[in-house]
């Protein structure tokens, strides 16, 4: 009777084989290269290449799908360690700085993810936008990480039905650019970049090439809030190659570039960019634009343009744009429109250019607009700026009115926003 194991194949000096000896086996025996394994998985081919190697252990869901696809009828698959042969980030949770949890280890226990979750979650991501365009990122935020948190870990430990893998991928990438975005405007850069980049890994395994684009669109938001404009710049270049490109994610891109652009301080490319976007949002959506470009309007057009302007230090522009850009989005509001705080930013960079230009009676005006949306909405992002614009009332010696109110701000944020 023949007990031989047949997972177990001979390897060197007659031991068994290990995962990654077999994998390369096999991959040999059916003439197929590293990089086209990866595109068939899909994963990527660097972590591939540490697999075949023996550096890394496969997931059980990656070491089934590489023993379907290589037909190993179980061979390769039964070589998989029943424990990992060394420490990675996700055996345990992944804390920032402050002791918020970003990511959680891969459990199998709770619910199996299956078609329903999937749809829950993609829900759950519509909310989370809404609560943070009424309410701003800082109270939202621990929601959002937890959220991704939960499916994260059930694409870690492949908790879910293999049916809706793809499915799963997509909407948790899509979940993490949203806790990306809402860590940026809490002021959590640090985890606004970690994030972003678990956002990206997921969308691409997912094959989800738009929300890619949205993604790196969003890095390159991030490059530029730390004023680094030849990374921003880079980003959006390689992007804007591809021939496939919608035009109206085209056009976030020439966003992006102008203002990186306008960091550099060249001007006349700076404004040709932003004209070559406005262009092409003044037009119609076409079938080919993604539904999440809906935000690119006439009020994030004047938003940009006053942007530029006070990139370049030319604050008495920037007043007329900031204006609209406000002027634009109440109008939007009073049609039920529920981006608050996209209108509170507006107002903090308007009261900005003001007290550069020691505009004071209009100064004065937006600082009560800005007392009723402080109370509202919890920006950490907005916040800073406006403790700023407080700073420099003080040293300009405003009038009275002025830095009373000034004064008024700066409590309420002590309150309502502590640094």
């Amino acid at each position: 009777m023949d007990t031989t194991d047949t997972r177990s194949t001979p390897g060197k000096a007659g031991e068994a084989m290990t995962f990654g000896e077999k994998l390369a086996a096999l991959m040999a025996e059916r003439g197929i290269g590293l990089r086209q394994l990866a595109r068939l998985v899909p994963c990527d081919h660097g972590h591939l290449s540490k697999l075949r190697s023996g550096d890394k252990t496969p997931s059980a869901k990656l070491a089934d799908r590489l023993d379907e696809l290589l037909c190993a009828d179980g061979a390769l698959a039964g070589l998989r360690p029943s424990a990992p042969t060394h420490r990675t980030l996700h055996n345990g949770p992944l804390f920032d700085r402050e002791g918020l949890v970003l990511l959680a280890p891969p459990t199998e226990r709770g619910r199996l993810a299956d078609a329903d979750y999937v749809q829950t979650l993609r829900e759950d991501n519509q909310r989370l936008i809404s609560m943070d365009s009424l309410h701003g990122g800082n109270d939202v935020l621990p929601l959002s990480l937890r959220i991704f948190r939960s499916a994260h870990a059930k694409l870690a430990a492949g908790s879910h039905e293999r049916t809706v893998q793809r499915d799963l991928e997509a909407a948790a990438g899509e979940t993490a650019e949203i806790a990306s975005w809402i860590a940026y405007d809490a002021d959590k850069q640090e985890i606004a970049r970690q994030i972003i980049h678990e956002a990206l890994f997921l969308s691409r395994l997912a094959g989800d090439r738009s929300m890619e684009q949205f993604e790196l669109s969003h890095l390159a938001l991030l490059a530029l809030h730390e004023r680094r404009s030849r990374e921003a710049l880079r980003i959006c270049e390689a992007v804007q190659d591809d021939p496939r490109m919608p035009p109206r994610v085209g056009a976030l891109f020439d966003l992006r570039r102008a203002r990186a652009l306008a960091q550099m301080n060249d001007c006349a490319a700076a404004f040709r960019a932003l004209e070559q976007a406005a262009a092409t949002i003044g037009e119609s959506i076409t079938e080919r634009d993604p539904s999440w470009t809906w935000w690119l309007d006439d009020a994030e057009l004047a938003w940009h343009r006053g942007m530029l302007h006070i990139e370049l230090d030319e604050w008495g522009r920037a007043v007329d744009c900031m204006a609209a850009s406000a002027r634009t989005r109440t109008n939007a509001r009073r049609l039920a429109s529920t981006r608050t705080r996209a209108r509170y930013n507006d107002l903090a960079h308007l009261l900005e250019a003001l007290v550069h230009v020691q505009q004071w009676n209009a100064a004065e005006s937006v600082i009560a607009d800005v007392l009723d949306q402080a109370a509202e909405v919890g920006s950490a992002r907005t916040a800073k700026l406006l403790r700023g614009v407080v700073a420099q009332v003080a040293r300009d010696r405003a009038p009275s009115t002025v830095a009373d109110a000034s004064e008024d701000l700066r409590q309420l944020l002590a309150v309502v926003d502590p640094a």
